[in-house]
């Protein structure tokens, strides 16, 4: 194909995948080996805010709070809100790397960094080269989609040469 006519293709499936996204329909793919995004909760730290907030709440009617007290409290319960709908973590497959969240930025890991990936009922685990701590990711604390999760990461596997121990069977 010409680059023009490529470019007419990526054009209007982006208008296509556009309008389906609207209406509510999964989007067509040109490229079959786009990168995936598998996305959980975090409960663990949006429950450790609200906890907080809680125990504010009720020792404000032991003390004679002022604003700030209120503010204080709404404030750990918004970001305890904030961190359970909206800052989500997630673990993005494409075709040679992976990524997930970090504290501040995308962490981006190669395939060649990766020593191996181990299925297991109920979370999946990914182990790295050297000293650097393994990704470990389960559908009890974090509320991930772990199979259909270990399913996209078999086929990274394959693509990329890298070991998947299935300890399912």
């Amino acid at each position: 194909m010409s680059r023009k006519w490529e470019r007419m293709v990526s054009k209007n499936t982006k208008t296509v995948n556009k309008n389906r996204s609207k209406q509510g329909i999964a989007p067509i793919s040109s490229d079959p080996d786009r990168s995936e995004v598998f996305k959980g909760r975090s409960i663990m730290l949006a429950l450790f805010f609200v906890l907080i907030s809680i125990l504010l709440l009720v020792t404000l009617t032991k003390t004679d709070g002022d604003k700030m007290y209120w503010y204080t409290t709404l404030s750990y319960m918004a970001v305890g809100l904030f961190v359970y709908f909206i800052r989500r973590p997630y673990l993005k497959v494409s075709k040679t790397s992976i990524s997930k969240r970090g504290f501040a930025r995308e962490l981006i890991l190669n395939a060649d960094k990766i020593k191996e990936i181990v299925y297991s009922p109920g979370q999946v685990v990914i182990d790295l080269n050297g000293k650097s701590p393994r990704w470990v990711y389960n559908k009890s604390l974090n509320r991930f989609d772990v199979s259909a999760m270990a399913a996209r990461l078999k086929k990274f596997a394959e693509q990329n040469q890298i070991p998947f121990v299935d300890k399912t069977v």
